[in-house]
């Protein structure tokens, strides 16, 4: 872009000047070369031929020359004259004004504006120097209004052309708009920052002035279209316009230098108004993401019904349903951030109280297939594809969510605890009812310590959980643990439900010695299936150790460890396993008992094991 040397400089001299009141050395009028006649004629070719400063000169030079007269011959026609000459270069003037936001001609601007500056510095002189003798009625000509009322006609023609195009495609008028608008607000103000600020002095403000009436268009426009009843789709689109797209993308871009003094524009729309579009978002948007999950899990339990085998995900069964919860419950905090921080923390608690209510019914849902569809061929496969469907909502609650507050995050965990115990306790249950037979065995008197019983055992239980191994790792981990600790604590309250007492010592030792084996069995069988319930190794050989051993001291001993490893074991308990050992006296007992009872049992965190064994009644 070319423009004059030294013009800008001079330009802002000269307006400063008359801006603060100071006389020239003479007027306008005097600078113009004294030799040369002015002349209408010559006035016109100026304007022609857009030398609009030029033109301006000459004009005040005429107008000094009639001011104040009264009594000269054809006075009133020059008048005339000159008043038409001011009307013809103002349209011109402000004409080029006009495009200057579109077109860049750095010449022809740069000329206007020194003609509009000259003005107002002739009215600045006239209205220091009139008095009440000597009157110009024609000024002040306020040729500074004038242009800030041309820019605010060409701003406002451009924000009308922007928001009256129709859509030509699929894409909504409304959304289009605003990309549009966005487009051209940028541009247009960074033309102004690049192309239009260097040609006018400092006083005019040009920067802010284009920005202030872009932002009245802007917000006369938002507030028209914001009466109307929108979508929620509509509403995000204003809403990501007034928090972030209009003050950070447009205001804030550095192309604009920071020359936009953007906290003196003022809010968009009055606080009212906005708390109540916020609002309609709010329920929009939280209706909506309902919508989308109520389907989403319509879809779940229709595939359930109609017995569907599960999908594969690698080695493990997979559901969608967590997929399409969490895309519904993200998108819709994603929506909100595009708008900004806080819309985002004002919809998460809705969407919150959405996602308990989803989770909530797909428990009970859950829960109903269980109960009603045992016999289907997929059964199993469907129950486990749950039970890995809860670990992945699980692992997002826990881990990826920053948003939940600890109470929701709280309940909506339990929520999800409980499901995935439904599915675990569904797979429990089949195998232990076929178990059920074989630890009736193992109370027999004959069966007591049959290590071809607990073989059978291990066979079954190894069986039925080769399917397990559809679920993803945690959860198989989980699964196993517990088969772990239903079998040692199935096999425990066997061991002392049966009303036996030995009396002879080897006869405990060849018992113990089987109670060992069994122990083995069980623990080689669970490290084999990476169980992490490696707590349970040490409880039935401990049992095994009491039983043989004969010496009280020694017994005593063993079970004061007992308690300490196991500290929820009961006095019960301990009774029902002294009885297996016939050759203790009564006082014995008691001792052993006694010392149970006053010993103070460490506090670890150990899970509750004899607590969930019922003593038998025999036992007082």
């Amino acid at each position: 872009m070319e423009k004059k040397p030294g013009l800008h400089k001079g330009l802002q001299k000269k307006f400063v000047r008359y801006l603060h009141g100071k006389k020239s050395d003479g007027s306008s009028a005097d600078k113009a070369d004294k030799n040369r006649e002015i002349t209408v004629a010559n006035i016109e070719e100026h304007i022609l031929q857009k030398r609009f400063m030029k033109a301006s000169q000459d004009l005040i030079a005429l107008e000094h020359k009639i001011v104040g007269k009264t009594d000269e011959e054809g006075l009133e026609e020059k008048k005339q004259e000159i008043e038409c000459l001011y009307e013809r270069l103002g349209d011109e003037v402000f004409k080029v004004v006009k495009v200057s936001i579109v077109e860049d001609d750095a010449c022809l601007l740069a000329d206007a504006v020194q003609a509009i500056v000259e003005q107002e510095a002739e009215d600045t002189a006239f209205s220091l120097e009139a008095t009440t003798e000597q009157s110009n009625t024609v000024r002040p000509r306020k040729w500074k209004q004038k242009w800030l009322d041309c820019v605010e006609q060409s701003v406002r023609e451009q924000i009308k052309n922007i928001t009256e195009i129709p859509s030509t495609d699929s894409t909504s008028p409304f959304s289009k708009n605003f990309v549009s608008l966005g487009k051209t607000l940028k541009t247009d103000l960074t033309h102004v920052v690049q192309h239009l600020k260097p040609l006018y002095p400092a006083e005019l403000d040009v920067c802010n002035t284009y920005a202030n009436y872009y932002h009245v268009h802007l917000k006369s426009y938002i507030e028209r279209i914001t009466a109307k009843e929108l979508n929620g789709k509509d509403i995000h689109f204003v809403l990501c316009w007034i928090h972030d797209i209009y003050p950070n993308s447009i205001l804030k871009d550095p192309a604009l230098n920071g020359l936009i003094e953007a906290t003196k524009l003022g809010s968009i729309l009055p606080p009212d108004r906005m708390e109540e579009l916020e609002n309609k978002y709010i329920f929009h948007e939280v209706q909506s993401i309902k919508e989308w999950m109520d389907k989403s899990l319509k879809m779940e339990i229709q595939r359930w019904k109609d017995g569907m085998k599960p999908l594969k995900l690698g080695n493990y069964y997979h559901s969608e349903l967590h997929i399409d919860i969490i895309q519904s419950y993200n998108g819709g905090i994603q929506r909100a951030e595009e708008i900004g921080p806080k819309m985002s923390q004002d919809l998460s608690p809705f969407l919150e109280n959405v996602l308990k209510d989803i989770l909530m019914r797909y428990k009970i849902l859950f829960e109903e297939y269980k109960e009603q569809n045992k016999d289907d061929s997929n059964f199993r496969s469907i129950i486990i594809a749950n039970i890995n469907c809860c670990w992945n909502f699980r692992d997002f609650i826990e881990h990826r969510d920053t948003l939940l507050q600890p109470t929701s995050k709280e309940i909506i965990n339990g929520i999800l605890t409980e499901l995935q115990m439904l599915g675990l306790d569904t797979l429990h249950q089949d195998l232990f009812i076929d178990l059920k037979v074989h630890f009736k065995m193992l109370t027999r008197e004959s069966g007591l310590h049959s290590h071809q019983t607990m073989l059978e055992i291990i066979r079954i239980v190894e069986n039925h959980i080769l399917s397990f191994r559809r679920l993803v790792p945690s959860c198989y981990t989980e699964v196993i643990d517990k088969i772990h600790l239903n079998l040692v604590k199935e096999y425990v309250t066997r061991l002392l439900k049966k009303k036996i007492s030995i009396r002879d010592p080897e006869m405990l030792k060849i018992l113990s010695s089987e109670i060992k084996s069994n122990a083995d069995l069980i623990q080689d069988f669970f490290s084999l299936h990476e169980s992490q319930a490696v707590w349970l190794n040490a409880m039935i050989p401990r049992l095994a150790e009491i039983i043989k051993l004969q010496d009280v001291g020694s017994i005593q001993i063993e079970v004061a460890a007992l308690a300490n490893n196991y500290p929820d074991i009961g006095k019960k308990h301990i009774k029902a396993i002294l009885h297996i050992k016939g050759n203790l006296s009564r006082s014995d007992v008691k001792s052993v008992l006694g010392l149970i009872k006053s010993m103070e049992r460490q506090d670890n965190s150990t899970p509750p094991f004899f607590s969930l064994i019922t003593t038998p009644k025999w036992v007082l």
